[in-house]
């Protein structure tokens, strides 16, 4: 079983974001929000321009979507 496909177990869950330059590694908490996930990501990288980007993932039938920032930890992934 992957670790990004776990039943919500414990405090928190890995992620994974990839990037055009690196492959990040977070753990959420289950309480987190898309909103929480995409400023550590841009705190990380060091993005200022927010408000012109988002997150992207591929859910487990290869379709693309975009994060929702408003869903909590068991939504978001």
């Amino acid at each position: 079983m992957s670790p990004f496909r776990r039943k919500k177990s414990g405090k928190s869950f890995p992620v994974k974001v990839c990037t055009l330059d690196a492959e990040l590694e977070f753990n959420l908490e289950w309480r987190s929000t898309g909103r929480d996930l995409f400023d550590l990501v841009c705190r990380t990288i060091g993005l200022r321009e927010t408000w012109y980007f988002g997150l992207q993932y591929e859910d487990a039938k290869g379709f693309i979507s975009w994060l929702k920032l408003d869903k909590k930890g068991e939504c978001i992934i």
